[in-house]
């Protein structure tokens, strides 16, 4: 495999978190193709790069000709012979396998022969993507956490063919690109999803069997541990559609420790979406709660499940447990990774 710098970089997808992944590969100075067949994500994608250029320049953090200077490095396509002069393509496109695997075969045609290919799926097999390219050495996941312009972890997920340099290559990129990099052997759900999807679960669960208020238990767990935000409100900030999603992958893949007593379903079959419907756990935002005995316990369920969890991930050599903390820091906020680990 070349080992020579990633400069020029294709993002397939120009949808929010291709267009993120778009302005943090233009704003660490390389190359960027923003691939999409639709012109019309393509303006929508090149309007949310304006945009977090022109909120950065409101803060202060950047002068309008930096802004400026970053827009320009990113050129958007349609067509596939765009990849021709790239030397790394990460796939943003709707977490649907079959979609994957199709632009996968795209890209592993388009591409020179010693491009790498990242997907920045949260949780779909990197190793069976791989096997429909000729490449599966060069091929791994890149997992960037929404929004990527502003959150410092990649999850660098190893499939069962990834070299040794494309995993290299992959931490080396994050790393110039102002993340923060973690090593994490493919499973279902990868590390942070895994640890934190069974921590909500795990609340939720208890809750529901105790009749704990969900403002109390989002004020035990912020007071009692190190995540910024309870499970409620996160649910509602993720996407209760989403997060449902998440959570049935979870539980088909390691079974019932995943189980929310329903929780999150009911919600979404009310049409209570979260936060980008105005309702879900909460109408509206969340209110200043207040702990009590119930909340503390599903408190203790919550922090108890992320424990477990991540006890398991470093037993079965996912991540190593320094790096299950940095994961936990980067990728969610915490101050620290799940106490006792």
């Amino acid at each position: 495999m070349d080992a020579s710098p990633i400069t020029r970089v294709a993002v397939v997808g120009a949808g929010v978190m291709g267009s993120e992944i778009a302005w943090t590969a233009a704003a660490a100075g390389l190359d960027v193709v923003l691939l999409d067949a639709d012109p019309a994500a393509l303006e929508r994608g090149t309007a949310h790069i304006a945009a977090i250029g022109a909120r950065r320049v409101a803060k202060g953090r950047m002068e309008a000709g930096e802004v400026d200077a970053v827009v320009a490095r990113v050129v958007t396509a349609t067509g596939d012979d765009a990849l021709a002069g790239c030397d790394l393509a990460i796939e943003a496109v709707p977490e649907v396998l079959s979609i994957k695997h199709d632009v996968m075969g795209r890209l592993d045609a388009a591409l020179p022969p010693g491009a790498l290919i990242a997907s920045n799926t949260s949780g779909l097999s990197i190793s069976e993507m791989a096997r429909g390219t000729g490449r599966p050495d060069r091929v791994l996941g890149l997992h960037f956490f929404n929004p990527a312009s502003v959150m410092r972890l990649v999850e660098v997920v190893r499939g069962e063919t990834t070299s040794d340099a494309t995993v290299a290559a992959g931490e080396a990129l994050a790393t110039a690109l102002g993340k923060v990099p973690v090593l994490v052997r493919e499973c279902p759900g990868f590390l942070v999803n895994r640890i934190l999807v069974r921590a909500m679960s795990e609340a939720y669960r208890a809750a529901g069997a105790s009749g704990a208020t969900a403002p109390a238990v989002d004020r035990a767990v912020v007071d009692g541990g190190p995540a910024p935000m309870g499970p409620y409100a996160l649910g509602d900030l993720i996407g209760l559609d989403t997060m449902g999603h998440i959570r049935r992958d979870l539980e088909a893949a390691y079974g019932s420790r995943f189980d929310d007593g329903g929780a999150v379903d009911a919600q979404v079959a009310a049409g209570r979406l979260g936060a980008k419907t105005g309702a879900g756990f909460y109408d509206g935002g969340p209110p200043d709660g207040e702990a009590d005995a119930d909340g503390r316990a599903a408190a203790e369920a919550y922090y108890a499940g992320a424990l477990d969890e991540a006890r398991r991930c470093v037993a079965e050599g996912v991540a190593a447990a320094a790096d299950v903390d940095l994961a936990m820091r980067h990728g969610c906020g915490w101050s620290a990774g799940p106490p006792g680990l």
